[in-house]
């Protein structure tokens, strides 16, 4: 019992070095998180923690990322070293912060059991799961983009995460990366008149 008791002791002081290290970056870059949730699966050993920060005017996104989903283990086996976060409009898309937690803890749980690899750029295409009142029903996961460097690889020890993008997606939008590729889309985005945070874009 003892050493079941030291080695718990140290598994929770892995991990609050690693939401200090981690949310230390994002609140530094995304001041105050206002709430959190808290996903566990304690059979898989999975803990993670998924935090919001309001946008702090109507210029600025929202957005959910997680601390400790890169301490995670697929069901491959193998870990998936990657934080992820979500950025979209201060209106959430005209959803509630608890369905978009929701949302976010089912693309994260069917990423652990079911995706093999970190390799981006990845689809996944439209699912029922998805906020009613977005149109963007599909998913992309794709490296971070107009975010702070210090984000996109983040040192613990001698462990290098990848904070990763997950961006919600149009079927049509979803089309042209599986067709023609991820540069076919951002030139795509470039020239679209609505932002790419805004999940309810027309299709």
């Amino acid at each position: 019992m003892q050493i079941n008791r030291e080695l718990s002791q140290e598994k929770i002081l892995n991990f609050d070095i690693r939401r200090t290290t981690i949310l230390h970056l994002y609140m530094k870059e995304w001041a105050m998180p206002e709430y959190r949730v808290i996903m566990t699966k304690p059979e898989n050993g999975i803990y993670i923690e998924i935090y919001y920060f309001p946008s702090i005017n109507d210029q600025t996104p929202a957005r959910f990322a997680t601390v400790g989903l890169s301490n995670s283990i697929r069901k491959s086996g193998t870990p998936t070293e990657t934080e992820w976060m979500l950025a979209i409009t201060p209106d959430l898309g005209q959803e509630s912060m608890d369905r978009i937690f929701s949302y976010f803890c089912d693309l994260i749980a069917h990423h652990i059991e079911h995706i093999k690899s970190s390799e981006v750029p990845r689809v996944m295409t439209e699912s029922a799961l998805a906020p009613e009142n977005w149109t963007t029903k599909a998913l992309l996961i794709d490296e971070l983009r107009g975010e702070s460097e210090d984000l996109e690889e983040i040192k613990i020890g001698e462990e290098i995460i990848s904070v990763l993008w997950v961006i919600p997606i149009t079927h049509n939008e979803a089309s042209i990366i599986l067709q023609e590729g991820i540069d076919a889309f951002d030139a795509y985005i470039e020239n679209l008149h609505y932002s790419i945070i805004d999940p309810t874009r027309p299709y």
